[in-house]
């Protein structure tokens, strides 16, 4: 007996040092348990393949056959006869001890072949049930059952390289509420983009074939390059200007590498010419180039193109007669004004000196302004000589007023900052200037004379005023009081209490 279980321990260590070296410590370690448990290495091998690992559930299944093969065994006894002859049986089943183990071992295996069989069923029911959740949601995109197969099958690989991942708990099956769907369609397409993006990337002629694009401007012609870049920069100026006076230095002295050359660091250049539209395009079609390494423009002599030249020069002299040309002309000019009234600011004058006539018309507008409103109460008003893009030093005041203050007030006090100028061409006949909402959009003048009398907060003014002093347009200086239609008769009163009156 003593030698018996020697040979049982040596057999047993012999076992688990052969399953470390075929199936690694981690799965020698668990046929160790099971064979804790007192089932044999050959069923606990068997077990755990069936489970893909899984200790518990081996240990169910070996427990299974062993409850199945009891049952067989077992047999009722009612008397002491049967337990006799049950005693006699279990002496003779000893002397064929042999025997019985190979139909014990081979019920075990018959055992273990239905429980994987079964295994694997419950395992292809589930996926083909998710499967057709999947197809469900999707509409049966084909896209989505491959790349659905394609999941389940990564995470049976996964499942089986890592035994100890747990199995999802089943989620209760029952009517679906309509976020849930929603979600799961949303989820299906967002995969089903990326997947198209990473396979298949559509063109813009796929995606929208009746759409037509234009042809790029560098693909053009080079005269019809040159009459559209001439176009578009008639706006401009300074930018006009500065085009024509290049090219015509450029065709009377095409030898003369200085007119061939143009910084574009230049303070000039990047003010008047390089960010406008068209203007460096034009350079560009009349074949200068970018020079690498430097920040310039360079047109080689051998490139020259007396053509080109005389068809740029005659068409940017045609776009200075054009109405966009005058008008931005009249701005610039009116711009250039604002910029000298400015100078005439309080501030500025009280640095440069004030005449004697100009201090008492500055008093006397000031004196008829309201006392302004100290910190706390009130509300500024804004007022911009000229358009805020440009920047003109001193073109900005600002003072509190009351809601109760008139239009006129405002008036008295722009008066005071810079004179009587300003006014006279605001409220004069001429009517060259024009006070304007800038709050409004879009932005329309004030009718000084009208509504000079009416508080701010009437107005719409308060609290929020931001004035602008703009060059009046031709609708606005040329019309007569018989002219005045609805539109000009709700000027400055279009928010604010006096939009309740029309």
């Amino acid at each position: 007996m003593v030698f018996k279980r020697f040979t049982d321990r040596l057999i047993s260590a012999g076992t688990t040092a052969a399953n470390t070296l075929i199936h690694g410590p981690e799965q020698a370690e668990k046929i160790r348990q099971l064979e804790s448990m007192g089932f044999s290495p050959e069923r606990a091998r068997h077990a755990l393949n069936a489970t893909e690992g899984d200790v518990d559930r081996a240990a169910e299944l070996l427990l299974l056959g062993a409850n199945e093969e009891q049952q067989q065994h077992d047999v009722p006894s009612h008397n002491n006869n049967a337990t006799l002859a049950a005693i006699g049986n279990n002496h003779r089943n000893q002397t064929n001890n042999n025997h019985q183990g190979t139909a014990v071992a081979a019920h075990n295996d018959e055992q273990m072949r239905r429980a994987i069989d079964e295994s694997m069923r419950v395992n292809q029911r589930e996926e083909a049930r998710q499967l057709k959740e999947v197809i469900d949601l999707t509409g049966g995109d084909t896209h989505n059952n491959a790349a659905a197969t394609k999941a389940k099958k990564n995470n049976a690989q996964q499942k089986k390289n890592n035994p100890a991942m747990k199995q999802p708990a089943k989620q209760p099956r029952g009517v679906k509420s309509a976020a849930t769907i929603n979600a799961g369609k949303a989820a299906a397409t967002r995969h089903n983009n990326h997947h198209q993006n990473n396979y298949k990337t559509k063109t813009l002629d796929q995606t929208h074939p009746n759409v037509q694009l234009p042809e790029k401007l560098s693909n053009k012609s080079k005269e019809e390059q040159i009459l559209r870049c001439a176009h578009r920069v008639k706006p401009h100026v300074m930018a006009v200007d500065t085009l024509l006076r290049v090219l015509t230095s450029v065709r009377n002295s095409p030898d003369n590498p200085k007119f061939r050359t143009i910084d574009r660091s230049n303070a000039n250049y990047i003010k008047f010419v390089k960010e406008k539209t068209g203007a460096e395009d034009m350079l560009l079609a009349m074949n200068y180039r970018r020079v690498h390494g430097k920040d310039e423009l360079r047109l080689e002599r051998h490139l020259v193109d007396e053509a080109l030249l005389y068809l740029g020069i005659s068409a940017l002299e045609q776009m200075r007669t054009s109405d966009e040309y005058m008008e931005g002309k009249r701005l610039r000019a009116f711009h250039a004004e604002m910029r000298r009234v400015a100078k005439q600011n309080g501030s500025e004058m009280q640095q440069n000196g004030m005449t004697e006539a100009e201090t008492l018309i500055r008093l006397e507008f000031l004196s008829k302004c309201p006392k302004e409103p100290p910190e706390g109460r009130g509300a500024w008003m804004n007022v911009y000589l000229g358009d805020e893009s440009e920047n003109i030093e001193g073109s900005r005041v600002k003072r509190r007023f009351d809601g109760d203050d008139t239009l006129e007030d405002v008036l008295n006090w722009l008066g005071g900052c810079y004179g009587n100028e300003v006014l006279d061409k605001i409220r004069g006949t001429s009517r060259e200037w024009c006070l304007c909402d800038l709050n409004r959009y879009p932005i329309l003048p004030l009718d000084v004379e009208k509504h000079g009398k009416k508080t701010l907060q009437y107005l719409g003014l308060f609290p929020s005023g931001k004035f602008g002093v703009r060059l009046s347009d031709d609708a606005w200086r040329d019309r007569k009081e018989s002219d005045l239609g609805e539109g000009f008769g709700i000027h400055g009163s279009a928010r604010g209490l006096g939009a309740a009156s029309r």
